[in-house]
């Protein structure tokens, strides 16, 4: 599933797509429309997190802008299927985010990030059959390629193939520690913590001093006094920094391994799915469970999605923002084609309760189901399908069984699903 091989022009036209999608989404997060650019999938997840900001009565705002001259990097690691390539391109931005109503800001910040998307296209001399289930880039309804390019049944509008792709089917943010500015946080907690420690002990050795000290040398005696206390003030003052930034380090170290401890078991777990399923990568695999994992804490009712058939645990319901740190593929047991996976996930999240933004950083276990037996399909969402049955296109995300046919429609058969969260 791993191709490396991209020509320069193939570079140049995913860097001008990566550009565009970091101007939609920062239009988006600004009172914009959905970027055009947004796989199926990633449309409904930000919809699901606009629905919930809404239903909570804030928002947030994204102000995203390209740093220095906009060097961007191309992965050479691409994921592809008969149709279909994935690559992974990042880039450093200058971030802020706002979070607040139309009465209060609640949270606002200004850092330095790296943004990472996997933008699908279509693989060179490639076609996608014509009966392919794909949402109308347009209006959003279900239909098919073929049709599309005929025109969309619902809004009338006809497409040729080049509009359809490239997409971005996921993103991730990363905050990143920028030397200057710890620097000049490092600068800034130091003269607080030295003052804050010498002038208490200058104001307690004056009074001291000039009920202590008497004749001719008491001045002296309180200048003195006062220069010893101001030492000894920056003395303790830089003891307390030392520990703090210790502490500091050894929770970054400690932040930045998480999850590298099961590194070998999620390998060897990969490995086995990828025997069963060729076209497996652990790189398509954390997008969709990060997809998956929105969807879920999002959504208003976790188990109104068809893709999930468990609840969103009590503590994770206030999350109103959600980015993959890593994950750990626990276990994998594989029975009749079927296999079934635990994964750990480890997010950097924002929680909203009680008026408060709190930034954590979360762990969470989600099962997972997939019939195996068929190869992954990159393409695949759940917002298009087509019916096994009578070959219908609907959206089965928030259905069971075909609106026209009534067949069953089992959604393991087809892609991953959760099977419980906690």
């Amino acid at each position: 599933m791993n191709e490396t091989n991209l020509n320069s022009k193939q570079r140049s036209d995913l860097k001008g797509a990566y550009k565009t999608f970091v101007r939609q989404m920062s239009d988006w997060y600004n009172g914009g429309e959905l970027p055009e650019l947004a796989g199926q999938d990633l449309r409904f997840v930000l919809g699901l997190q606009k629905q919930k900001l809404q239903s909570l009565g804030i928002d947030i705002k994204y102000e995203i802008q390209m740093k220095g001259s906009g060097r961007t990097n191309v992965a050479s690691l691409s994921l592809s299927d008969r149709i279909f390539k994935n690559t992974i391109i990042s880039g450093y931005m200058d971030m802020t985010r706002s979070i607040g109503s139309s009465q209060e800001q609640l949270s606002k910040n200004t850092t330095d990030i790296g943004l990472t998307v996997m933008i699908q296209e279509l693989k060179n001399g490639t076609h996608p059959d014509d009966n392919m289930a794909l949402c109308c880039p347009h209006c959003g309804a279900p239909s098919m390629i073929g049709m599309l390019q005929c025109g969309c049944k619902y809004c009338g509008t006809k497409f040729i193939m080049s509009e359809f792709y490239p997409k971005v089917m996921n993103y991730s943010i990363n905050e990143r520690y920028i030397s200057e500015r710890i620097r000049s946080k490092n600068k800034r907690d130091l003269t607080i913590l030295i003052t804050a420690c010498s002038i208490p002990l200058v104001i307690v050795g004056i009074i001291i001093d000039m009920f202590a000290s008497q004749g001719r040398y008491m001045i002296l005696n309180i200048i003195l006094g006062i220069l010893g206390r101001i030492v000894g003030g920056a003395m303790f003052g830089g003891m307390i920094f030392v520990f703090k930034k210790l502490f500091e380090t050894f929770g970054i170290i400690g932040k930045g391994l998480r999850g590298g401890r099961h590194t070998i078991s999620t390998l060897i777990n990969a490995n086995k799915i990828k025997n069963y399923d060729p076209e497996f990568s652990s790189e398509y695999f954390r997008d969709k469970i990060i997809s998956l994992f929105r969807m879920a804490v999002y959504s208003k009712d976790a188990s109104e999605l068809a893709c999930c058939k468990c609840q969103c645990p009590e503590r994770a319901a206030d999350i109103i923002e959600a980015q993959l740190f890593n994950f750990n593929i626990n276990s994998c047991k594989i029975t009749d084609g079927v296999c079934d996976a635990e994964v750990t996930l480890f997010l950097d999240c924002l929680h909203y309760k009680e008026r408060k933004v709190v930034s954590k950083s979360d762990k969470f276990r989600m099962c997972m189901r997939k019939r195996i037996k068929a190869p992954t399909e990159l393409g695949f969402s759940f917002a298009a399908v087509k019916c096994p049955s009578c070959g219908a296109s609907f959206d089965a995300r928030n259905v069971k069984a075909c609106p026209y046919c009534s067949s069953e429609y089992l959604h393991e058969e087809h892609d991953w699903i959760i099977i419980d969260l906690k």
